[in-house]
């Protein structure tokens, strides 16, 4: 009773045993499971949606271990995203769009060059 007082009563004993790697076999190592997500940091505080704010991106992965007990426990964990991981998102994503017709181009013409007549009534301006 002595030595487990002070271990019920000290919470930095507590965080030891959840960094303690599984004790087991790995039968099959960590694989994506093709799950992805986006996490934010959050303040607690109700954030203006409207603001820009920083995502990561974050994949699911999962391994089969074999306790000492001979059962197959599946362990899953979240992890941040590898840049070759997001740019095969960001690519599926374009391509999703333009099999939707959600966007024609990657700009346009209309919006962000100004017409010919405009050019040329400043060219006329410029000249005079």
């Amino acid at each position: 009773m002595i030595r487990v007082l002070p271990y019920l009563t000290s919470p930095e004993s507590w965080k030891i045993g959840k960094n303690k790697p599984t004790q087991g076999v790995i039968k099959r190592d960590w694989i994506p499971t093709g799950r992805i997500d986006f996490a934010t940091r959050l303040d607690g505080m109700d954030a203006d949606e409207s603001q820009p704010s920083e995502f990561k991106l974050i994949v699911e992965e999962r391994r089969i271990v074999e306790s000492v007990t001979g059962l197959d426990n599946l362990e899953i964990q979240w992890r941040l995203a590898t840049l070759s991981e997001a740019k095969a998102v960001i690519a599926r994503y374009h391509e999703y769009l333009s099999e939707n017709s959600l966007v024609k181009s990657v700009f346009d013409e209309a919006v962000l060059l100004p017409s010919t007549k405009k050019l040329q009534k400043r060219r006329d301006e410029s000249e005079n």
